[in-house]
């Protein structure tokens, strides 16, 4: 199962960029919690997108709210077993200032069935590796 973890989680970041709302949700479980690092723009808190439901509206929040462009570019996936550890970056393009810029990032998804259970995102690829217990 450990190469094909690899794949569905490169999949689902290759829809998300292409902008395939059905590729990449075929990823999640129907229970699937996100935790994402690069708020969508929401009045207070952080998110927490829960269930498929949840990952629709994510899915809206991010796609059609702050951001013109939200991409994520993978420079590494490690297998951990029951888990998968994303490090890359995102390229964000804000829409109404039009701002460009790069952000570290790390994902952190936990499978169950070979969907994604959960997901915890990070702002460094340092955090990432740390709640994976993990060193650089």
């Amino acid at each position: 199962m450990s190469q094909e973890k690899v794949e569905i989680v490169r999949a689902a970041f290759d829809a998300w960029n292409r902008g395939d709302f059905d590729a990449w949700i075929s990823a999640w479980d129907d229970q699937v919690e996100w935790h994402p690092s690069i708020e969508p723009a929401l009045e207070g808190g952080k998110a927490t997108y829960r269930g498929l439901d949840g990952a629709r509206k994510a899915w809206d929040d991010y796609r059609g709210g702050a951001w013109e462009r939200l991409t994520m570019r993978i420079q590494e996936i490690r297998d951990l077993g029951e888990s998968v550890l994303v490090l890359g970056q995102a390229d964000l393009t804000a829409r109404t200032t039009g701002l460009e810029f790069t952000e570290e990032v790390g994902s952190l998804m936990t499978f169950r069935g070979g969907k994604v259970i959960t997901s915890q995102d990070f702002l460094s690829h340092a955090e990432a590796l740390e709640a994976a217990g993990l060193r650089e």
